[in-house]
C-alpha cells in the first residue's frame, strides 16, 4: 500500500508479515528440532537445518498468504460513490515491500448498491457506509474489521480501494518456485563438495557435510527465492503493460477532484485487518467541479445504475449517463 497507505485504528497492518514469521520459526523449529534429537549429527548441524527450513518456508508462506488474505464479503460486488483523497500506483518492486497496485482511498458519501445492505448487530456500524468499513467477512478471524483513515489524524473515513497488478501474484510464486529449485540445487552442490572433499564418512566427515549440504541449501533457498521473485514481478509488469491494467487507475488519478463510483470486490484484506474494494472493476464519474448534471442524470436522482467507464467531462459537457 506504499501509493496509499490507509491507517488503522486498531488494526494491524504487519499481521501478514506476522504471520509469515510464525510460519518461519515453526519450519525452523521443527526441522531443526528433528535433525537435533534424531539425525545425532549435533547442534551445528541442526542450525544449518533449520536455516534452510526458514529460507524456504518464507518464499512458500509468503505466497500462501498472498492467495489467502483477501477474504469476500456477501454481496460480493458493492459500488460507492464519494470523492477520492489519494490515488496512485505502488511503484515497481518486488513483495513483501511493494506489488505495482493502483491504489486509492475514497472518501465514501453514498452506497449506491446493494441498496437494500443490511446494517448487522454488534458491528459498531450505524449506517450502510458504516457496515461497509466495519464488517468481518467471513473466514476473516475478526471480530470486526478495522477503520480505516486517510491520515494519522483519524479524521476523514475512508475505504481502501486497489487495482491488483500482475507483478505481486507473478512475483510470490515465482519466489515460492526459485527458493525450492534453489534448495533443490544447492543440496546437490553441497554433495558434490562432499564428494569433492571426501568426507563422505562416518563421526566428523559425516557431520562437516551434513553442514555444507545444510548451507548450500539455505543459500540456494535464499538466493532462487529472490530470483524467482524478480524474474516473476518483471513477467507481472509485461504482462499489465501488454493490458488495460492502468485505464481504472488513471481514470482515478486524474479525476480526484470529482465525484466518483467505483463498482467491485468488497473484502476484508486480512494483511491489514481493514476492509477494501479490491480489485475495483469500473470506474464511473458522476460530476465534476463547475460542471452541472443534467435533472434526469441519477446524480439529482439518489439512485445509480451499473457504472462503466468514463472520461472526464470537457467544457460545458454534462457528466456522462450511466449505462
Amino acid at each position: 500500500m506504499a501509493g496509499c497507505d490507509a491507517h488503522n485504528l486498531g488494526g494491524d497492518n504487519d499481521a501478514a508479515i506476522k504471520r509469515i514469521e510464525r510460519a518461519v520459526a515453526i519450519a525452523a523449529a521443527v526441522v531443526g528440532g528433528l535433525f537435533l534429537l534424531f539425525a545425532g549429527l549435533g547442534l551445528l548441524v541442526a542450525i544449518a537445518a533449520a536455516a534452510a527450513a526458514a529460507a524456504l518456508m518464507f518464499f512458500i508462506a509468503q505466497a500462501w498468504d498472498w492467495f489467502s488474505r483477501l477474504k469476500e464479503q456477501s454481496p460480493k460486488t458493492i459500488t460507492l460513490a464519494g470523492n477520492v483523497k489519494c490515488a496512485g500506483r505502488n511503484p515497481f518492486g518486488l513483495q513483501p515491500w511493494t506489488d505495482g497496485d493502483w491504489t486509492c482511498n475514497l472518501a465514501p458519501t453514498a452506497l449506491l448498491a446493494p441498496t437494500d445492505l443490511p446494517v448487522t448487530p454488534g458491528s459498531g456500524a450505524s449506517d450502510q457506509i458504516g457496515e461497509v468499513r466495519l464488517r468481518a467477512a467471513a473466514g476473516s478471524g475478526l471480530a470486526h474489521a478495522f477503520p480505516s483513515f486517510n491520515e494519522d489524524a483519524h479524521t476523514t473515513n475512508i475505504l481502501h480501494c486497489e487495482i491488483s497488478s500482475h507483478q505481486g501474484a507473478y512475483s510470490v510464486v515465482g519466489g515460492a518456485v526459485g527458493a525450492g529449485v534453489g534448495a533443490a540445487l544447492g543440496i546437490g552442490a553441497g554433495l558434490a563438495i562432499c564428494a569433492a572433499l571426501g568426507i563422505f564418512t562416518f563421526g566428523l566427515g559425516a557431520i562437516a557435510c551434513a553442514i555444507i549440504v545444510a548451507i548450500a541449501a539455505a543459500v540456494g533457498a535464499a538466493a532462487g527465492g529472490f530470483a524467482g521473485e524478480a524474474i516473476g514481478s518483471i513477467i507481472g509488469w509485461v504482462v499489465d503493460e501488454l493490458s488495460d491494467f492502468d485505464k481504472n487507475g488513471k481514470t482515478i488519478e486524474s479525476n480526484q477532484n470529482c465525484l466518483l463510483a467505483l463498482t467491485g470486490t468488497w473484502v476484508t484484506d486480512t494483511s491489514h485487518q481493514h476492509n477494501e474494494i479490491h480489485d475495483i472493476e469500473s470506474v464511473q464519474i458522476i460530476a465534476c467541479p463547475g460542471i452541472a448534471a443534467p435533472p434526469e442524470h441519477p446524480q439529482n436522482r439518489g439512485t445509480f445504475g451499473a457504472v462503466a467507464i468514463g472520461r472526464r467531462p470537457a467544457g460545458d459537457a454534462a457528466p456522462p449517463p450511466l449505462h
